[in-house]
């Protein structure tokens, strides 16, 4: 499926996934994927970077950035160890897109998302008005969707999005729950369940404004998502801006 809609995906990443060890795809490959489906923008991550090494992983970003700046939007990973390492990866990599993309993964930093030492991140993120993607997990302990409305209260500048919505159907309650008493939060659609109907719930609760596209590419394959998406039972403006517009207004490239 060729999307007629030129997407602005919000969720993508770059490297190997440990779940995935015998799939690798390069970026011309990317690239190629993109293209099939007309993905005009995808905002990366590097996988190293969630898991072992963010220093590495934000250099890997950096090099896709300099060779398809067109093509790809730079997250800016950070972990809460080793203590002041994040606000030196925010500085060093904060040419990637201003304001900046901050990529927080509270599971596999194993910490919980609302713990002291990812506090000077969100100040960080609330200074300059970041807009950041936080992995979260269903009723997990350190990633759950719930926790991130006290945190969105508090650093009310911040843009959240609530990575995966939650991913499972009670997951996206939870982000639904959040998401109507939090403006500044949104919620992606990236993950490896689908449940019929929610995003027409999630439309009727929140507003199509507040819902982004993500694929996980490469890890899983952005045409079940965007299926979803066409499928769905809205009407072509709220999938306009779900696809496209919402995630360029928050990347400041309306237009």
């Amino acid at each position: 499926m060729r999307c007629p809609i030129p997407i602005a995906d919000c969720h993508g990443h770059l490297g190997v996934h440990p779940d995935f060890p015998a799939y690798q795809c390069t970026l011309p490959e990317m690239i190629g994927v993109m293209d099939h489906l007309n993905l005009q923008v995808l905002a990366i991550t590097s996988t190293r970077a969630c898991y072992t090494d963010c220093p590495a992983g934000n250099a890997e970003v950096a090099r896709a950035l300099e060779q398809y700046p067109a093509r790809f939007r730079g997250y800016i990973t950070v972990n809460p160890y080793p203590e002041g390492q994040a606000l030196v990866e925010l500085e060093q990599w904060k040419h990637f897109h201003w304001p900046p993309l901050i990529k927080l993964h509270p599971a596999l930093h194993q910490y919980p998302i609302h713990g002291p030492g990812y506090r000077p991140v969100w100040d960080y993120a609330n200074q300059t008005g970041a807009l950041v993607l936080v992995h979260t997990w269903d009723s997990d302990p350190l990633c759950s969707p719930l926790l991130l409305l006290d945190l969105a209260r508090e650093f009310s500048r911040t843009r959240i999005i609530i990575g995966h919505s939650g991913v499972t159907w009670r997951g996206y309650h939870q982000a639904l729950e959040v998401a109507t008493q939090a403006e500044n939060t949104f919620l992606d659609l990236t993950g490896s369940q689908s449940h019929r109907t929610i995003l027409e719930k999630m439309v009727a609760q929140v507003g199509a404004e507040r819902i982004l596209f993500g694929s996980d590419l490469p890890f899983l394959d952005a045409a079940i998502t965007l299926g979803r998406v066409m499928t769905a039972r809205i009407s072509d403006a709220h999938k306009e801006a779900i696809l496209r517009t919402n995630f360029l207004r928050l990347l400041g490239e309306e237009g």
